[in-house]
């Protein structure tokens, strides 16, 4: 196998597998199944525009049952799709800078975190600018930033690891990144509270949202301010009066109350089912196109297919992808029929 250049060092070739783009512990924070925070134990929800993807740990066969039909689960779908950690990716990186995010990042930042400790103020800055960076360039996060500042985040964290090992000072990469965030906590929402990992560019404004389980970043790659008509999930004056960070002082963060957070975690569930259903027109177009008819699909057949979809007895794992797409729409064919 060729592997690619590594994304951070470029030098070093790409062999490392399952990088993780969100540290382990923010995942496991999210996404652990009983509540308990500990790796190993998530279940995870990914959405794409044509289907939904599962990732188990190692979590009982008992709750495996509540998401999936065990009696059609085979092992080819357990090791290529259940067992395919979403947050994570092969081939980006080179085995030693996968060592240097988790030694001077992930490691330091969750131990802060863990024992109500203040991060040091270039690793808070770091810590976030390289989760940034790796959510954009994996693709898998439902944004992508510009190229420019891909390049200039990336080219960041490198000088940071050889500035760091080096003993050299790192003002001067902070100096040049243009990089600030502000984050909003609501440090008592999970376990219990629905939570997402995503995030959001809106290139009209350079300003990107990530929803990180409990945190929410809005960071902004030029000029710190953020404009009058911004607005993010009802959310947008807890984070226009955020303090910002840009790696000059120590961290800081709002706190949110329960309830308006849960306000605007239900405002993105909304907002993410709108997003879904327009990418469900699409994908029903496509297939009423590939079998020979003309113009988009009735809006009557549409419906019929989005409730089969996803109102019949199926389980929460089985519900979107090809198993249940093409018999759902199989079914449908007998409309098409009638219609034409």
């Amino acid at each position: 196998m060729e592997f690619q250049d590594c994304l951070i060092c470029k030098k070093s070739k790409a062999t490392k597998t399952n990088s993780h783009i969100i540290p382990s512990f923010i995942v496991a924070k999210v996404c652990s199944y009983d509540g308990s925070g500990k790796r190993d134990k998530e279940v995870m929800f990914t959405m794409t525009p044509l289907e939904e993807k599962l990732y188990l740990g190692a979590i009982p066969d008992t709750k495996i049952e509540e998401l999936v039909d065990t009696q059609k689960l085979s092992d080819e779908r357990i090791e290529q799709e259940l067992r395919n950690n979403t947050a994570s990716k092969d081939y980006i990186f080179c085995p030693e800078c996968e060592k240097n995010l988790s030694v001077y990042l992930e490691t330091p930042y969750a131990e802060c975190l863990q024992k109500g400790k203040t991060p040091n103020v270039h690793l808070a800055y770091f810590f976030w600018m390289s989760i940034v960076w790796r959510m954009s360039i994996s693709k898998q996060f439902e944004f992508s930033l510009p190229s420019d500042i891909e390049q200039t985040l990336g080219n960041a964290l490198n000088e940071y690891f050889n500035a760091i090992k080096s003993g050299h000072n790192t003002d001067i990469t902070i100096d040049e990144c243009n990089f600030s965030y502000r984050m909003l906590r609501a440090p008592s929402y999970l376990p219990n509270g629905m939570a997402y990992l995503g995030g959001r560019y809106y290139e009209q404004f350079g300003i990107l949202t990530l929803t990180l389980g409990d945190t929410i970043l809005c960071a902004k790659f030029d000029n710190p301010d953020l404009p009058e008509d911004f607005i993010y999930l009802g959310l947008e004056e807890y984070i226009k009066s955020a303090e910002i960070n840009n790696g000059m002082e120590e961290e800081r963060y709002s706190e949110v109350d329960n309830t308006t957070f849960e306000k605007a975690m239900h405002r993105m569930a909304m907002e993410a089912a709108s997003i879904r259903l327009h990418h469900e027109k699409i994908f029903a177009d496509i297939i009423w196109h590939n079998i020979g008819l003309e113009g988009s699909m009735p809006n009557k057949i549409f419906i019929s297919f989005i409730q089969r979809l996803y109102t019949e007895n199926v389980k929460p794992g089985d519900k979107k992808n090809a198993r249940t797409i093409h018999p759902n729409f199989q079914r449908n064919l007998k409309l098409v029929w009638l219609y034409t």
